[in-house]
């Protein structure tokens, strides 16, 4: 597979290949043929999403651990390598996209990983896509982008790629509004390790990592990588503060899982990773000052920006049935974490849970928030 080193004049970056929602009779790697396509995300009339491949992180339920993590993404048979004169390849597939039968345009695009703002390769490449979708045909995803990252690339105030691309984004389509979501990976160091496994890395993955990605991630300790977690915020809002259509948000990564935030009593399945004292990550009583400060800052912002009034969480995806990628997921999770994932459902199925762990889950939701997708992607994209 081709690999980019730090300076090359043409750099490469990696894309995960996509069907389009209701396509199940491909079946398949051959059945992954799209770079834009329509996926089942807020429901009908779906998204525009375009799904960029590796990551510097290696957190333990990572959905996408197939084509993010870099021991897995290069045997991936769906992850494919273009350079930045290849982009047309996405133009076309973007525009080959119908518009949804009885409605005028899709919900949003999304852009995912992996990880999508890995390096200025992935930024630069990112956004001629973005500039060029957006002169094209706006309407189709409805003015609408939200961007998922975990940050630690710009978290490191590498911002003047991003930075040029958020402004020529907005010079050539004003209407176009833009939300990155950092993904926050814990409240304090040991938890950032814990999730992201950033302490198990060989040293040869490092290399590769310089190799392809044109960083040396090995050169961080995991606490400056939590640092860089938590700065982002911060860093991208000192860049909306100059472009309108831009705002930064942020979401607390990998938490209890989904069902039981939407539904609360109402759910008997629960699912987390425990910190220690049987309580589980993100836990009030483990908050570092650090994470505090950001929660606190990020409410006084989100409550005049988005009309949020505690932090998002994206939990740990546990509808099997309307997603099926997640049971390979919970099995990830289940093998990575052994005693320190706690799954209610199995164990109340042996006939015991741990009832002490499951008291301190409501102060979990005092703090923080699960809706629909549809309303919350929306939310990001009207200020």
């Amino acid at each position: 597979m081709d690999r980019y080193i730090s300076g090359s004049d043409n750099p490469i970056v990696f894309l995960t290949l996509q069907k389009d929602y209701g396509e199940e009779c491909d079946t398949g790697a051959q059945g992954f043929r799209k770079t834009f396509a329509i996926q089942r995300c807020g429901g009908k009339p779906h998204e525009v999403a375009l799904r960029f491949a590796g990551c510097c992180l290696q957190c333990g339920p990572c959905f996408a651990s197939e084509y993010a993590w870099l021991s897995r993404f290069r045997r991936n048979r769906r992850v494919i390598s273009l350079s930045l004169k290849d982009y047309t390849r996405c133009i076309n597939d973007y525009k080959n996209i119908p518009y949804p039968a009885g409605c005028p345009h899709y919900n949003w695009l999304r852009i995912l990983g992996g990880e999508p703002l890995l390096n200025d390769a992935y930024i630069n490449f990112l956004f001629k896509i973005l500039n060029e979708i957006s002169r094209l045909d706006s309407k189709k995803f409805n003015n609408s982008i939200i961007i998922q990252t975990n940050g630690i690339y710009i978290g490191q105030g590498k911002t003047g790629t991003l930075r040029k691309g958020l402004e020529e984004l907005y010079e050539s389509n004003p209407q176009v509004k833009m939300c990155i979501e950092v993904s926050i990976k814990g409240t304090n160091e040991e938890e950032f390790e814990l999730i992201t496994r950033s302490h198990v890395r060989p040293k040869e993955e490092f290399n590769e990592f310089l190799q392809i990605f044109g960083w040396d991630l090995g050169a961080f300790s995991p606490a400056e990588l939590y640092k860089f977690n938590l700065k982002v915020f911060y860093n991208l809002l000192d860049i909306s503060k100059d472009l309108p259509n831009f705002k930064p948000t942020v979401i607390a990564g990998f938490g209890v899982n989904e069902t039981y935030l939407l539904n609360g009593e109402l759910s008997k399945n629960r699912i987390t990773i425990l910190f220690k004292n049987n309580r589980p990550i993100y836990h009030p009583d483990f908050w570092s000052d650090e994470f505090r400060e950001l929660y606190n800052n990020f409410i006084h912002y989100s409550i005049k920006t988005f009309g949020f009034s505690k932090m998002p969480m994206y939990g740990i995806k546990d509808d099997v049935n309307t997603y099926p990628f997640a049971r390979r997921a919970l099995r990830q999770g289940k093998g990575i974490y052994g005693e320190r994932w706690y799954d209610a459902k199995y164990a109340y199925e042996r006939g015991g849970r741990n009832m002490q762990l499951e008291s301190s889950f409501t102060d979990i939701r005092k703090h923080f928030f699960y809706i629909d997708n549809k309303i919350y992607y929306s939310t990001l994209t009207k200020f």
